[in-house]
């Protein structure tokens, strides 16, 4: 299976329950294996720059298969990589905690990325909204 609009929807509905339970405005986006969009939600009153940033969590979670958090290896100095960066790359990557890959097995079939409250709320959003959503597969 691949990432698609149904799949989306309810990724986006358990994150947002999820957010409503946490007291959180958040937007979701949801991309698919390749980062492109799928699906965006902002909440009522959520802020503006949340959409681009759960955006840009998703792209990388999903193009780098991995989440979003752990990009920043890639920048340290004394590593293999070292000036992966928006300078050589694009604007999209980021480093922000809150995107997590969206696997259906052993496959990444998309991204989802969290913008809202704090790296470690976006990413308990993330992680609840997969859990409920692939948990019955």
């Amino acid at each position: 299976m691949g990432m698609n609009i149904d799949i989306a929807k309810k990724v986006i509905k358990a994150a947002i329950q999820q957010a409503q339970e946490m007291d959180k405005l958040c937007s979701v986006a949801i991309v698919d294996d390749r980062g492109f969009l799928v699906a965006l939600h902002r909440m009522d009153r959520a802020p503006i720059p949340t959409v681009d940033i759960a955006r840009d969590k998703a792209w990388t979670a999903s193009t780098f298969r991995m989440p979003s958090s752990d990009i920043g290896q890639f920048g340290d100095p004394a590593a293999p990589g070292f000036g992966l960066n928006t300078q050589n790359w694009n604007d999209r990557l980021t480093t922000i905690p809150g995107g997590l890959p969206v696997q259906d097995g052993d496959e990444v079939i998309g991204g989802v990325g969290v913008s809202g409250g704090t790296p470690e709320e976006d990413v308990a959003i993330c992680r609840a909204a997969l859990a409920a959503v692939f948990a019955s597969d």
